[in-house]
């Protein structure tokens, strides 16, 4: 007699990759200094996320419009069945970026959230911390891609010398560069254009 073969939803798959990735112990790499905690940035979990989606046949897909940012879960065994999760958006401000910038900050932070949401990885609650300073928590933070390639495009045009580059900006490599510091490098390599 043939072995039956058991056809699961996206809904059992969605919740066994939620256990898996449980499994997986994420470590927490962000660190917010001035309110003293912990959180999850997205390439904590990001890989292990995409791991147990490949493993049980899923896949997501992020969607980021004006005022409201999707990750859609799709059933790649039966691409009509989804999930959807939404978050409303605000733009950040983020002091001395362009609006490209800005819109890549609230991208990442959208992707982070929803991908928290929908796999349900736990992190302390933010609100209960008091006076949560979210401007100095952003500056703290390394810089993204976006910047980071903004940085790169602007030493390469003005040929700065990249170890005087980052003995200025008291860092050992660009990736290192924190956001708060990110406007003043911005503007010394646009006056030397």
């Amino acid at each position: 007699m043939a072995e039956e073969i058991k056809i699961i939803n996206i809904y059992q798959k969605l919740q066994k990759s939620r256990v898996e990735l449980q499994a997986k112990n994420l470590k927490k790499s962000g660190k917010n200094s001035y309110s003293n905690y912990e959180y999850f940035e997205l390439g904590d979990f990001l890989p292990g996320v995409n791991e147990v989606c490949n493993n049980n046949g899923l896949a997501t897909i992020f969607h980021f419009e004006k005022e409201i940012a999707t990750l859609t879960i799709i059933d790649v065994d039966n691409p009509e069945s989804i999930i959807k999760f939404e978050t409303p958006i605000e733009m950040a401000a983020i002091k001395g970026s362009s609006t490209i910038q800005q819109i890549g900050g609230t991208q990442t932070y959208a992707r982070r959230y929803l991908y928290m949401m929908a796999f349900e990885i736990a992190e302390t609650d933010i609100v209960d911390k008091s006076e949560v300073d979210l401007e100095k928590q952003e500056g703290e933070q390394r810089i993204g891609t976006v910047y980071l390639n903004v940085i790169r495009k602007l030493i390469d045009e003005t040929e700065t010398e990249i170890t005087s580059f980052l003995k200025y900006a008291g860092v050992e490599k660009l990736e290192d560069i924190k956001n708060k510091d990110y406007p003043e490098l911005l503007k010394l390599l646009e006056k030397k254009k």
